[in-house]
């Protein structure tokens, strides 16, 4: 009753309220995923409209201005702290909201506001109506998929029919083509190597007030384990190739949970931020993906590089926070690596023998993944007037 009551006022309120060709902005974590490089988008191209950036925090504002110089000369724009009566009125005034995880849910839809899930992946793993009934998931006018096999399952997710779904992509991997920054260069890192690599771990317990703990894996078959990390960083420096390990934001590890190894680096959503770069820009300079059950594998196809699974406890996972596939293991185009033996037969294959036997597979799942290759952002707006709000 209170909601509606407050409902009512906004929606009261906002129509005395005059509208403006104005954005709002939210992620998590802040200036991150699929709303920064929409926010790029527009900034380069659309400059009629003013971009208002609510945050959760201010206490690295001054990383989040470098981070935006790197990427846009254009000057319009306000960061504000999202529980802030500024922050707040310009969420009630703005005509088009993007989130990535949601955004004031707890006031429902505004009358003659644009409120625009871009989300944060593609979901492997249940997200919504899919763990459960009672779900709290983001209110939005329009929630992105990535093509029709997509759109089918966040309609399901959400809650949301077929025109409340629209097929575009993520618009983050308009980044993830483009090829500026490698990752080497961006660590001032000189070396030449044969190979780089990206490991990026789902999480299995939540950093966040331990909202939850997905899968359970044993202790002697975690592949991040100091003991196998010293014989995985041998194998890594007698072939002369590198792994940067990516965390998950949500995971309760920190950089500081592991020791140094000179051909394996741990890297964080702050490595990023404090350097002023989004980490998708540094995607284009690897040459293989190391992942479980993270939907970062979905973008990768549109890379077509070789793809490792890496997890020991699928059956674990499954039972506990489970996949929106009936049969996952389907739709991942890449070697199931469930031991460290497995995991030095695929490097050894991929690395050293060049030998990659999924392609066509790659191919395949791309196509059922993907209706758009490129111009993410721009195929948004163009059918933004589209959309039934």
């Amino acid at each position: 009753m209170k909601n509606k009551v407050i409902g009512f006022l906004i929606n009261f309120l906002k129509s005395f309220i005059k509208k403006k060709r104005k954005i709002v902005y939210h992620s998590f974590p802040d200036f991150t995923d699929n709303s920064f490089a929409t926010f790029v988008y527009v900034s380069n191209n659309l400059p009629e409209y003013k971009n208002i950036w609510l945050v959760d925090s201010l206490e690295k504002k001054d990383f989040f201005l470098k981070l935006i110089a790197n990427y846009t000369a254009s000057e319009n724009y306000i960061i504000l702290k999202k529980k802030s009566i500024k922050g707040f009125f310009h969420y009630l005034t703005a005509e088009l909201v993007f989130h990535t995880h949601g955004l004031f849910n707890e006031f429902g839809l505004i009358k003659d506001q644009r409120k625009i899930n871009l989300w944060h992946g593609m979901p492997i793993k249940k997200i919504g109506f899919y763990e459960s009934l009672d779900s709290k998931v983001p209110f939005s006018n329009v929630h992105l998929a990535t093509s029709e096999f997509y759109q089918k399952i966040l309609m399901k997710a959400f809650g949301a029919n077929k025109k409340q779904t629209q097929i575009i992509g993520q618009t983050r991997n308009d980044f993830l083509l483009d090829n500026k920054i490698t990752i080497h260069h961006l660590f001032n890192d000189d070396k030449i190597y044969e190979n780089t690599i990206l490991w990026m771990p789902t999480f299995r317990k939540s950093v966040v007030r331990d909202l939850r703990t997905d899968g359970s894996i044993e202790i002697d078959k975690d592949f991040l384990r100091n003991e196998y990390l010293v014989k995985l960083n041998k194998f890594l420096v007698d072939c002369n190739s590198i792994i940067y390990v990516k965390l998950h934001p949500m995971d309760y590890r920190g950089l500081d949970d592991f020791d140094f190894y000179t051909n394996i680096r741990f890297l964080s959503n702050n490595t990023f931020v404090e350097k002023g770069i989004n980490m998708y820009s540094t995607f284009n300079s690897f040459d293989i993906l190391l992942t479980d059950f993270s939907s970062i594998y979905i973008d990768f196809l549109l890379l077509n590089i070789p793809i490792g699974f890496v997890f020991s406890d699928f059956e674990e996972f499954k039972d506990s926070r489970g996949f929106v596939f009936e049969d996952p293991l389907k739709y991942m185009p890449g070697k199931i690596i469930s031991n460290e033996n497995e995991l030095e037969i695929f490097l050894t294959e991929t690395i050293i023998n060049k030998i990659d036997t999924y392609t066509e597979k790659r191919t395949e799942i791309k196509n059922l993944f993907h209706k758009y290759t490129s111009n993410f952002n721009e195929h948004l707006f163009k059918n933004l007037s589209k959309y039934e709000f």
